[in-house]
């Protein structure tokens, strides 16, 4: 381990209580940055004065225009194809910021390597979980701070995480501005309507259900609620694509409507703010029906890090599956997903508790 990295404590925050530009680095998925709000919220509470900026995946800057007390969203592009002009180009612009913290809340070796090239002298990082093999933190950041895994939902942990350091709110707070009507929403429309949100396809396929159990489940749905309408939305890729193609074809009926991998992050949130329902499996879309208070019906196997990411709150249902994937999640009652949709579109939130396995 590196001799310049140290255990943080409260005496973090005062020592760099003069600090005027703070670097968040958020460069994971969707879910990572809805659970980083809390902390950022945090941050912003524990240095007021200070220009707060946050390095994030492109495709999600979009969401954290919705945060006013965001400074400055760098939206940075990852893969392995990038040009080295590019990355340099990035690290320049960074550099020349002259940040006085960075703060990394996921110790993976990008996000560290990332916060050190900002060239921040005081790198504030979270020491990672062991589920992966993650060296990075230890060389460059400067100051540690440690919480459990999988004892709370991820947004908690990270907001606990930063209190070790000073960095305290009042509360964990994740508020953004709404993200607007349905009008903001290309061919959506007609403001008012009654709709459930579905989005049924994650980065993998063994997270999802398979077709004819998704299907299902809308045939279920529309024959106890047929004056219901249906808007599907899935990912701008060729696979995602072809799988909703299929599901199309065993509907008898036509959903309201599809967004075929044409909407941002943000006309994502607001299609979601406006649903009566989310439904859908491990994704992003899950924890932005979680943000905006949306009622939501999602699945995900329980050998997964469920407490950890689950949407929190009762009036959100989670189905597990005890069984190991195969090409699609097993093991989802059909039943059970239908029963806890219709609880919630009928205004129903059974005392189920935070994490229990249906």
């Amino acid at each position: 381990m590196s001799p310049t990295l140290h255990p943080a404590t409260s005496a973090f925050a005062s020592e760099t209580a003069a600090a005027k530009k703070i670097l968040i680095v958020e460069v994971a998925g969707l879910g990572d940055l809805v659970h980083s709000l809390a902390a950022m919220g945090a941050v912003r509470e524990t240095w007021p004065k200070a220009e707060l900026h946050c390095l994030v995946r492109r495709e999600y800057a979009g969401l954290l225009g919705l945060a006013p007390w965001i400074d400055r969203v760098w939206p940075y592009r990852r893969g392995r194809s990038l040009a080295p002009a590019y990355v340099v180009d990035t690290v320049r612009a960074l550099r020349a910021e002259r940040f006085d913290i960075a703060i990394d809340l996921m110790g993976s070796d990008h996000a560290s390597t990332a916060a050190w090239l900002s060239g921040a002298p005081r790198r504030l990082v979270r020491r990672p979980g062991p589920l992966r093999s993650r060296h990075a933190w230890r060389w460059f950041g400067t100051d540690v701070v440690e919480h459990p895994f999988g004892q709370e939902p991820m947004y908690l942990q990270r907001w606990h995480a930063l209190q070790q350091a000073g960095i305290r709110s009042a509360e964990p707070v994740s508020r953004l501005r709404p993200a607007g009507s349905l009008d903001a929403v290309p061919g959506a429309g007609e403001p008012g309507t009654r709709y459930v949100h579905l989005s049924p396809y994650t980065r993998h396929r063994r997270k999802e259900l398979a077709p004819a159990q998704m299907a299902d489940v809308l045939l279920r749905l529309h024959a106890q609620q047929p004056d219901l309408r249906l808007a599907i939305s899935c990912a701008d890729s060729p696979r995602e694509r072809l799988a909703l193609d299929e599901l199309l074809r065993l509907l008898p009926f036509a959903p309201w409507r599809v967004f075929a991998g044409t909407l941002d992050v943000a006309q994502l949130l607001a299609l979601i703010e406006g649903a009566a329902l989310h439904l859908g499996g491990d994704t992003g879309s899950m924890h932005l029906a979680w943000l905006a208070g949306t009622p939501s019906v999602c699945w995900m196997s329980a050998l997964a890090s469920y407490r950890s990411w689950a949407p929190d709150g009762e009036r959100h249902a989670m189905v597990y599956s005890q069984l190991p994937p195969g090409d699609h999640l097993l093991g989802i009652p059909t039943g059970a997903v239908v029963a806890r949709a219709l609880e919630r579109l009928r205004g129903q939130w059974p005392g189920q508790g935070r994490w229990r396995k249906v």
